[in-house]
């Protein structure tokens, strides 16, 4: 299996530097990990095509690891994770589109099958992939399995950013709802509402001409210890996005591991609201 997986590394388009420390974590790690659906392969391929896959790519948030577990897939060469993106039950049925195939759970060590022959590479066990209407599938695919008996739906987002990104995530619709989450609540489910307001559509709409900040852009407050709000809006279409907002004018989203500079009025009258 190690040498399968350090061959399907080399196929993947991305860095020199990311194939050399894929192979060398799959050489170092020798002790083996039981994790439902997710061993260390899965959290080098996944993990590390994040932060390496463009050149612009920024360093996550400090509590967050370079390789992180994360359910997600390739397909048509590019890295998809499941993040914090959600949809509701409703949703589901009115936006499933297309069915693009099924995908096999090709990281685990029981299963021998060179993932690269196969139409998802992935860490999913059976999960049927679909588009998902009104997005495009380079941007956001939706995914639905079983587990355990239970019916799991996970919206997947490209982790490779594009100029055109944000205007795929469709982000003038009308907000439906706003919760967050403060430092000092993220670790329970108790979330503060908030209501939607032109402030909150200008901020998430202008995000369609920002660009990721390079380390040299990020301020030290930011990078040691930065104060933050984890920011739930539902979107007329029943997605749920989630975006970090940090003090000061900053936004961060997960599934690109990408922060931007969102200074200005809109910010202000948002991050005012929020205690």
């Amino acid at each position: 299996m190690k040498q399968q997986l350090e061959t399907v590394f080399k196929d993947i388009p991305v860095p020199d530097t990311v194939h050399a420390r894929m192979e060398q974590g799959l050489r170092r790690k020798k002790r083996r990990h039981r994790l439902p659906q997710l061993i260390l392969a899965a959290s080098l391929l996944i993990g590390l095509l994040q932060y390496d896959r463009i050149d612009s790519w920024i360093q996550p948030p400090i509590d967050q690891s370079t390789a992180s577990m994360l359910p997600g897939l390739v397909y048509q060469e590019q890295m998809y994770i499941q993040a914090d993106t959600t949809i509701s039950g409703q949703a589901v049925s009115q936006l499933r589109g297309r069915k693009l195939g099924t995908s096999e759970n090709t990281l685990t060590e029981e299963n021998e099958t060179i993932f690269s022959k196969q139409p998802f590479a992935s860490n999913l066990t059976d999960y049927t992939i679909y588009e998902l209407q009104g997005y495009a599938p380079s941007i956001r695919l939706l995914a639905i399995g079983q587990e355990d008996g239970q019916r799991i739906v996970r919206i997947l987002d490209q982790t490779t950013f594009r100029p055109d990104y944000f205007r795929h995530l469709r982000l003038d619709q009308t907000i439906t709802d706003i919760s967050y989450q403060t430092e000092r609540t993220r670790d329970s489910e108790r979330k503060a509402s908030l209501a939607p307001s032109a402030s909150w559509t200008n901020l998430l709409t202008g995000l369609s001409t920002a660009t990721p900040l390079a380390d040299s852009e990020l301020p030290s407050s930011i990078q040691n210890d930065p104060e933050l709000r984890m920011v739930d809006v539902t979107l007329a279409d029943g997605v749920t996005n989630q975006f970090q907002l940090i003090k000061g004018g900053y936004l961060f989203y997960e599934p690109i591991h990408a922060y931007f500079d969102v200074k200005g009025t809109a910010f202000e009258t948002v991050w005012a609201e929020m205690h």
